[in-house]
C-alpha cells in the first residue's frame, strides 16, 4: 500500500490569496480615497500673486482639501506575478479601474483601513480598502480636521475684517468731526467780519 502524505498546513501564499479573495469577492466593492483641492484654479491664482512681490492680494499657503471616497465594483479577480516576481491579485484586469494587491505570505488581513494605509493613499500610493464604514470614518475625520482649520481661519478673518471696519469708521468720524470744527470756525469768522446789526426804530 502506497503511503500518501496529505498536507495538513495551508501554504502561506495560498492562505493570503484566499484571504484576499474573501476580503473582496467578485460582486463586492472596494474603495479608494483621494485628496482634492476645493479650488481648481488655486495654483494658478497663487502663482499669479506670488510672481508679483508688490501684489496686495491675500492667499493661503495651500488650498483647502477634501478627502473623497470612490467606490469600485469587483468584476473579476486574476492571479499573476508582477515584474519583480511577486504574486499579485489583479482586480478588474483590462478594465478602466484595474488595481492589484501584492500577496505577502503571513500578512495580516488585507485592505484594512489603517492610519498608515490612509496616509499612503493620500500621498498617491496605490491603496484600496474593503471596509466602507471604517474608510468613511477615517476620511471624514480628516475632513473634519480641515473644517476645523477653515473655521479657525474664518474666525481670524472675521476678526481682521472687524479691525478694518473699525478703522474705516474711526477715520470717517475723525474727518467728519474735523470738518464740523472747520465749518464752526468759519461761521465765527464770518460773524466777526460781518457783525449782525440790530436797528431799533422809535
Amino acid at each position: 500500500m502506497t503511503n500518501i502524505e496529505i498536507e495538513t498546513t495551508l501554504n502561506p501564499v495560498r492562505a493570503q490569496v484566499m484571504s484576499i479573495s474573501r476580503a473582496l469577492p467578485t460582486g463586492s466593492q472596494y474603495f479608494t480615497v483621494d485628496a482634492n483641492d476645493v479650488d481648481k484654479k488655486y495654483k494658478e491664482r497663487k502663482e499669479q500673486i506670488s510672481s508679483n512681490p508688490t501684489s496686495p492680494e491675500l492667499i493661503t499657503n495651500r488650498c483647502p482639501r477634501v478627502i473623497v471616497m470612490k467606490s469600485h465594483n469587483v468584476v473579476s479577480q486574476d492571479f499573476a506575478k508582477d515584474l519583480d516576481g511577486n504574486n499579485v491579485v489583479l482586480f478588474n484586469k483590462g478594465l478602466g479601474d484595474e488595481t492589484r494587491a501584492t500577496v505577502v505570505a503571513g500578512a495580516s488581513v488585507p485592505f484594512q483601513t489603517t492610519d498608515d494605509a490612509m496616509r499612503d493613499a493620500l500621498r498617491g500610493e496605490p491603496r484600496i480598502f474593503a471596509d466602507a464604514i471604517k474608510t468613511c470614518i477615517k476620511a471624514n475625520n480628516l475632513n473634519q480636521n480641515e473644517l476645523d482649520r477653515l473655521t479657525a481661519l474664518k474666525n481670524w478673518c472675521d476678526s481682521c475684517m472687524d479691525s478694518v471696519r473699525s478703522a474705516i469708521s474711526s477715520n470717517k468720524k475723525k474727518a467728519e468731526e474735523y470738518k464740523a470744527a472747520l465749518d464752526k470756525m468759519q461761521e465765527n469768522v464770518n460773524l466777526e467780519e460781518n457783525p449782525i446789526q440790530v436797528v431799533i426804530e422809535n
